[in-house]
């Protein structure tokens, strides 16, 4: 069904229309020229010259985040989150406002119009969320706080969503917080902050004795403020993942996708992983460079080429019970799992999460690889973005149960390591004969012990 509506802007007339697809705007001639990048603008920059009639604005149902009738201003408004540039697919997003003046015989139409453009804008979504936010204002440049009031804060209130803002003061203060939290008083956790807060709110849930009820009701908002925002940018892509304006979008529109996570536990400690586990010259390569965050992306690549050109190894002793080895197989499963994209619903389990893993008092089961060896590479990851550029686990899936391992044994020559540091950006490295890349259920390392099995933990997606 067309809804259609006419309205005004100053003495030219408007002509609005909306049906499932979207909101459509015929008449606003102003819609053509580009307008400089602000918190709220009254026109839309449309590239001129390119696709049809610039006046006619076709806006797809997932952009709006609100549509009402102001009474005492008679107008309607429309809240859209839009790419600055609709013909780029990775292009910024930005905040969009369209007021519209209505004839006083037009009021009821107005009210039914906006009412139909808000139920069929957040169709199987809730539409004024509840959110906790919490800022981590020392992380990544520093600037988290800055990009939430700017770019986020505006995106949110004009959705009408409930906002308690709290800053971490310290390490372990978003553990806290998530660990005592009230899971009825919010519909999501929103992290403005890097990878680091994701971690303690993931292990806060789950250290609750009702972990899993309470990561069912509660989901995981990402606002991409820190470093490398590995889990951002797995979700979104390399550009939108680092879009505060997109993501904040994706918090409200979004809906939950379930996030297989990695128990650890070595001698009586045990938490929880959603990212990478690493050792040899990765994680060297990590730790060597800890003082260096202000630079970013390149950071990861300054400490990857010290590794690689110092020639080190590292000694390891691990079993790996394997799922699958064959690079062939694991690309062409990857290939069919992403076509036929389906989400996985949460199991009725409740209570605390417990651990599946083997008795660690038993010897090694037969079948799993062993690994007593001098290596470079030991890198397994549940997510295939490390850092923008650095694709490294290019076939790993959000939810399949498993984790994806990249294993180099011994010391490859410079060349070799390079060349497998040149592909990395675009996944063909897993090609290189050098490179072996397992998926496997569960990682025995010296004293460490490393499993996966698909919990309850929610993301928006879109």
């Amino acid at each position: 069904m067309v809804y259609t509506l006419k309205a005004n802007k100053v003495n030219h007339p408007i002509n609005l229309s909306f049906d499932k697809e979207g909101l459509r705007i015929e008449g606003d001639l102003t819609a053509a020229k580009q307008s400089k990048t602000t918190t709220t603008v009254c026109c839309i920059p449309v590239p001129p010259g390119k696709g049809p009639d610039p006046t006619l604005l076709p806006i797809d149902n997932v952009f709006i985040i609100n549509a009402f009738y102001h009474a005492r201003t008679k107008m309607v408004h429309f809240y859209c989150v839009l790419p600055e540039d609709r013909t780029k697919d990775d292009s910024p997003a930005d905040i969009y406002k369209f007021m519209y003046s209505i004839d006083d015989d037009k009021i009821q139409e107005a009210e039914i119009f906006c009412d139909q453009v808000l139920k069929q804008a957040y169709q199987d979504v809730k539409f004024g969320k509840r959110l906790l936010v919490l800022i981590n204002p020392f992380g990544g440049q520093g600037k988290a706080k800055e990009t939430f009031e700017y770019h986020v804060r505006p995106i949110f209130e004009s959705a009408k969503c409930s906002l308690d803002v709290k800053y971490t003061e310290h390490q372990g203060h978003a553990l806290q917080i998530t660990q005592d939290l009230d899971v009825e008083a919010y519909d999501a956790v929103v992290t403005v902050s890097g990878d680091g807060v994701i971690h303690e709110v993931i292990n806060g849930f789950l250290k609750r004795p009702d972990a899993r009820e309470a990561m069912k009701k509660v989901s995981i908002g990402i606002i991409p403020c820190g470093t490398g925002n590995s889990l951002s940018i797995s979700i979104l892509g390399e550009k939108r993942g680092f879009d505060p304006c997109y993501t904040a979008l994706q918090v409200i529109k979004g809906k939950p996708m379930a996030l297989d996570l990695c128990s650890i536990v070595y001698d009586d400690h045990r938490y929880f992983s959603f990212l990478s586990q690493n050792y040899g010259i990765t994680a060297y390569a990590d730790l060597g460079t800890e003082h260096m965050r202000w630079m970013g992306d390149t950071r990861a690549v300054v400490g990857l080429m010290q590794e690689i050109f110092s020639r080190h190894t590292y000694n390891i002793n691990a079993a790996v019970q394997v799922v699958e080895s064959d690079k062939k197989r694991i690309q062409n499963d990857y290939v069919t799992s992403f076509a036929n994209e389906t989400r996985v619903s949460v199991n009725e389990l409740e209570g605390e999460v417990v651990d599946t893993i083997p008795n660690l008092s038993e010897p090694v089961p037969k079948d799993w690889m062993v690994i007593d060896d001098e290596i470079s590479f030991f890198l397994a990851s549940k997510v295939p973005l490390l850092s923008r550029g650095m694709l490294s686990h290019p076939c790993a899936l959000p939810n399949d149960g498993t984790i994806d391992l990249l294993l180099v044994r011994g010391s490859p020559g410079i060349t070799k390591q390079l060349d497998v540091f040149t592909k990395v950006e675009t996944g063909k490295h897993i090609n290189c004969d050098i490179v072996k890349c397992p998926i496997c259920l569960y990682i025995y390392m010296c004293v460490y012990v490393y499993a996966v099995w698909l919990i309850f933990l929610s993301f928006f997606l879109g």
